[in-house]
């Protein structure tokens, strides 16, 4: 018999014990956005970017919930479903929920340094310095996936 493998937090855990989560933030705001690469988009680019834009608007309400009385001037942006969003739309919406993003993680590092907060990951709540890095492969990941959707013509 083998032994199983580490759970993803447990590594997470371990990792953030030596990991300064500014360092990661730095990282993730120095971080090209995937719809700016220049190219043609793929026939699946849309569902892709529904996808990804939709997983980007979960994150954030995960560091929202936990922030839950540090809200308080921090806008709600207005969104609108996705469905029915075309490709230009879908590539502003995504940018712009990518700010937003990185400006609630901004807020739960900031807060996270004073108070006790926990944000919703892998099913467990954990401390930001954790939700941080989780954050940082679930958005190498959608970037990951975006970038897929770009097409190469040859001359």
């Amino acid at each position: 018999m083998t032994a199983p493998d580490a759970h993803p937090l447990d590594l997470l855990r371990q990792q953030a014990s030596h990991t300064d989560p500014r360092d990661v933030q730095r990282d993730l705001n120095a971080r090209p956005l995937p719809t700016l690469a220049p190219g043609t988009w793929g026939a699946g680019a849309e569902d892709t970017l529904r996808g990804a834009t939709g997983m980007e608007r979960k994150m954030q309400m995960e560091m929202r919930i936990g922030l839950e009385g540090h809200l308080h001037d921090l806008p709600l942006r207005r969104t609108a479903p996705l469905a029915d969003m075309t490709l230009p739309e879908l590539l502003t919406e995504h940018a712009e929920g990518r700010r937003t993003l990185l400006r609630v993680l901004d807020r739960l590092l900031t807060v996270g340094e004073t108070h006790d907060l926990r944000a919703w990951t892998l099913g467990e709540e954990v401390p930001p310095a954790v939700y941080v890095l989780a954050l940082r492969g679930r958005l190498a990941r959608l970037d990951d996936l975006i970038a897929a959707q770009r097409v190469t013509i040859s001359p």
